[in-house]
C-alpha cells in the first residue's frame, strides 16, 4: 500500500487534477457528450499527463534534492527507485497513445506534442538555461485543455484559444511560487525568472501576461457564441485579478506570492466555469 501511494505522488496528483478540469471544460464546450468516448479521452490525457510527469521527476531528481521545498518528494527522498519510476512513467504515455490513436488521431498528436514540449524542448533543453523556459514548458501545459476539445471536435481556433488560456495562466501559477522559494531556486542554480531579473519585473511580466486573457476572451465569446453575461463575469475575475497582481506588484512580499499562487489557480477555475455557463444558458 505504501509503494502503490509513492507512485502516486510521482504524478503530482493536484498539478494532475487541475489540468484534467481544463479538459473535462473545453470537451463540454466543444459541445462533446459524456460517454464511451468521454471516458476513453478522457483516460488517455490522464495517463499521458501523469507518465510526463513520472518521466519528469526522474529528470529532476537532481534538482529537487538540492531543494527544501522539493527534497522529500519520492525520489529525492529514496522512497522509490529511478528506474522504477521511469519504467512507470513510460508504460502509463505508451498506454495512454494506445488509447488515443483508437479514439482521435489529433488527440494522439496534441498528447504527444506535450510530451514533447515538456519533456525534450522545457525540461532538457531549456529550464535549467534559460528564465524564459517556462513560456516553453506552458505550451505543454495547455496540451490538456486542446485534447479535450480535439476530443469532442475537430482542431480549430476556438478550441486553441481556450488552451491559450492555460498557457497565459501559468506564468502566475509558476512565478508566483517560484518568487515565494526564490532561494530554493538559488541554491539548484535554476534560473527562474524571479531569480535573474528580480521579484518585481517578475511581477510586473505576470500582470502583462494575464492581461492578454482579456482579448482572448472576447475572441472566444465571438467564436463560441457564448452568452454575453457570463462573458463579461470571466472578464471581470481577470480585471479582479489583475487588480490584485498590481498592488503586489508594486509591493511585492514573500508571503504575498504565496497568496497569488492561490489565487490565481482560483482564477482559472472560476474563467471556465463562467465560460461553461456561457455556452448552456
Amino acid at each position: 500500500m505504501s509503494k502503490l501511494k509513492t507512485f502516486f505522488e510521482v504524478i503530482k496528483p493536484k498539478q494532475t487534477f487541475l489540468l484534467m478540469l481544463t479538459f473535462v471544460f473545453s470537451y463540454i464546450l466543444a459541445d462533446g457528450r459524456f460517454g464511451v468516448i468521454f471516458l476513453f479521452a478522457f483516460l488517455a490525457t490522464f495517463l499521458a499527463v501523469s507518465g510526463t510527469t513520472a518521466i519528469n521527476m526522474c529528470l529532476d531528481k537532481d534538482i529537487d534534492s538540492l531543494m527544501p521545498r522539493t527534497k522529500n518528494r519520492p525520489l529525492p527522498a529514496k522512497k522509490i527507485g529511478d528506474k522504477e519510476v521511469a519504467i512507470f512513467g513510460t508504460l502509463l504515455f505508451i498506454a495512454s497513445s494506445a488509447i488515443a490513436v483508437k479514439i482521435d488521431l489529433e488527440l494522439f498528436l496534441v498528447i504527444l506534442a506535450g510530451l514533447i514540449f515538456d519533456i525534450f524542448f522545457y525540461t532538457l533543453m531549456l529550464k535549467r538555461k534559460s528564465p524564459y523556459s517556462i513560456l516553453v514548458g506552458g505550451i505543454a501545459g495547455m496540451m490538456p485543455a486542446l485534447a479535450g476539445w480535439v476530443s469532442a471536435a475537430e482542431f480549430s481556433c476556438a478550441g486553441l484559444l481556450l488552451a491559450t488560456l492555460v498557457l497565459i495562466w501559468i506564468p502566475s501559477h509558476i512565478w508566483y511560487i517560484a518568487i515565494y522559494y526564490e532561494e530554493d531556486y538559488r541554491i539548484a542554480k535554476v534560473p527562474m525568472f524571479p531569480v535573474v531579473f528580480g521579484v518585481e519585473k517578475t511581477a510586473w511580466a505576470i500582470v502583462v501576461a494575464n492581461t492578454l486573457m482579456i482579448p482572448v476572451l472576447a475572441l472566444i465569446y465571438l467564436f463560441l457564441k457564448l452568452n454575453l453575461i457570463f462573458i463579461a463575469l470571466a472578464i471581470l475575475i481577470v480585471l479582479v485579478f489583475l487588480y490584485k497582481a498590481v498592488k503586489f506588484a508594486v509591493a511585492p512580499s514573500r508571503d504575498g506570492a504565496r497568496v497569488m499562487y492561490k489565487s490565481a489557480s482560483m482564477m482559472l477555475s472560476a474563467i471556465y466555469i463562467s465560460l461553461l455557463f456561457g455556452k448552456l444558458i
